[in-house]
């Protein structure tokens, strides 16, 4: 069986990559380097795992699994995420608001 890589161009997708990286990492500057590094790799993940809609089909114990962080560091990760209204959370998804 042969395994196909999800290689998806920018263009295709419903979210900018670079703007989204460039606002958390504006947002994550005023937390601590360690919440600034979590809430960067959980944007790189985010980024990597969504669909071309910005949803992410994963539970939270499955993103701190792969992750390697706590329920509670993601759990403030994606408030503050929340807040700055860059994803929101609804019945179990995570997505990108739509630019």
């Amino acid at each position: 069986m042969k395994v196909v890589e999800n290689n998806i161009s920018n263009s295709a997708r419903a979210f900018s990559e670079e703007k989204i990286l460039k606002e958390c990492r504006h947002y994550f500057s005023s937390e601590t380097a360690r919440t600034a590094e979590i809430g960067e790799r959980f944007v790189e993940y985010f980024i990597k795992n969504a669909s071309n809609e910005g949803v992410l089909f994963k539970t939270i114990k499955e993103i701190t699994h792969d992750l390697n962080v706590s329920h509670q560091t993601l759990t403030k990760i994606l408030k503050r995420l929340g807040e700055k209204e860059i994803i929101y959370r609804r019945n179990g998804i995570i997505g990108f608001w739509s630019e």
